[in-house]
């Protein structure tokens, strides 16, 4: 019996085996093949199989593993596909072949339509239309009325998981595939305070450190994380505060974000009123 276990599959993937994003890679597995068989894959333009394509020409795919083999004891017989731009435009067929020690051979194929890259990451203020608030002058933040400190003003941002892939490898309801930023933060204008991102978390994940580039991974379950910054406030100074994501990437299948206009979110801190030091006293 030949059963094929096609990676992302559910009603909440966007990207699967046979609907993949392009960018994505999918692994393709059939199961309960004849051990010591000789396997290959290929991809054909038709259903019978007859019109195959070279990936090396078309350059819309690539077997990123070795597409041919020998079955062993687990009686199965697999290979990875990434699909690139223009694999949209056509419909592909995965055929796999099978030589027994026997001579005789055999065949399956499952038809394949790649869709244009939907995954995104974007980047929101709480609420969406929260853009502009005072500077925080409460002493939760360092303020003080003596003039010892001007405190901090702190923000939050929401980073948000839009069309992950679903990861059936694990038990988890909804689990969809790690996915990952590089967060940067710049404050307008740049009066060299001290303005820093102090957490990211989210519900499953949890505080998310950063890896050596400055990379945060998020947990599959998670379709959003808040993000927190910290900016030194600066009497008498407007400040824009720019919150991006960048570098964002879905893992296992490497998809990259789909939509740059929504990456950039911006927040105004109004201006603090100067006092200068009292004098007469």
């Amino acid at each position: 019996m030949f059963l094929l276990l096609a990676i992302g599959l559910t009603a909440k993937a966007q990207s699967s085996a046979l609907q993949p994003f392009e960018g994505a890679s999918h692994t393709y597995t059939w199961s309960e093949v004849t051990i010591g068989a000789e396997y290959e894959f290929y991809i054909a333009s038709n259903a019978e199989g007859t019109n195959i394509y070279d990936d090396a020409v078309t350059g819309e795919f690539d077997f990123v593993s070795e597409p041919k083999g020998t079955v062993l004891e687990d009686g199965k017989a697999s290979a990875t596909i990434s699909w690139f731009g223009g694999a949209s435009m056509h419909t592909y067929y995965v055929w796999l072949q099978v030589n027994g020690t026997s001579g005789c051979s055999n065949y399956r194929y499952v038809e394949v339509n790649p869709q244009v890259n939907a995954f995104d990451l974007l980047s929101e203020n709480i609420p969406t239309d929260y853009t502009e608030s005072c500077p925080d002058v409460s002493n939760g933040n360092g303020f003080d009325p003596l003039g010892s400190s001007l405190g901090t003003t702190v923000l939050t941002f929401k980073v948000i998981r839009v069309n992950g892939t679903e990861n059936n490898l694990t038990a988890d309801a909804g689990d969809t595939y790690n996915w990952s930023f590089v967060p940067t933060l710049k404050v307008d204008p740049n009066l060299n305070l001290d303005n820093v991102i102090i957490s990211i978390e989210g519900e499953n994940s949890g505080i998310v450190l950063a890896n050596a580039d400055n990379r945060y991974t998020i947990n599959g379950l998670d379709d959003e994380v808040l993000v927190t910054v910290s900016i030194e406030n600066a009497p008498g100074e407007y400040r824009e505060v720019n919150f991006e994501v960048t570098e964002q990437r879905e893992e296992h299948t490497d998809l990259n974000d789909s939509d740059e206009s929504n990456d950039l979110v911006t927040h105004t801190i109004q201006v603090m009123p100067v006092i200068n030091s009292m004098g007469g006293v």
